[in-house]
């Protein structure tokens, strides 16, 4: 009787721990190759997820080719939605915040996005919406 309750505890856990990740989940479709955390990710649809569990910095990329782990620099939970923010610089897309139901997490510019900043004219701004 005490195997089988802690069997039942043990798959509760689970299911509750995947349907809680699950829900934090964004996709995305980026329509242009961008840059994060100094790595370039190609156009694909993206699902974007805490790398670790009850890590709120971290956020895995998982694209339809490629995937990466990257950490935030900063978190604002007074902002929330489900969106990505780039700054266009140049002929280049820099992502700037994540913006999840926990809140906005933002990226520091890398070298390069900044290197690129100060020979073009003021970044423009694009957001694009994702599902959750």
């Amino acid at each position: 009787m005490k195997k089988l309750v802690a069997l039942f505890f043990i798959a509760g856990v689970t299911l509750c721990t995947a349907a809680t990740a699950n829900a934090q989940a964004l996709k995305v479709a980026v329509p242009f190759d961008f840059v994060v955390g100094g790595n370039t990710l190609p156009a694909a649809t993206y699902t974007i997820r805490e790398s670790l569990p009850n890590d709120n910095r971290g956020l895995a990329f998982i694209g339809d080719h490629r995937g990466i782990l990257t950490r935030a620099t900063e978190i604002d939970d007074t902002v929330t939605g489900t969106k990505l923010v780039f700054r266009h610089i140049g002929d280049q897309y820099f992502l700037s915040d994540v913006v999840t139901l926990r809140g906005k997490l933002h990226f520091a510019s890398s070298r390069k996005q900044t290197q690129r900043a100060q020979g073009a004219e003021g970044p423009s701004v694009t957001i694009i919406a994702a599902n959750q």
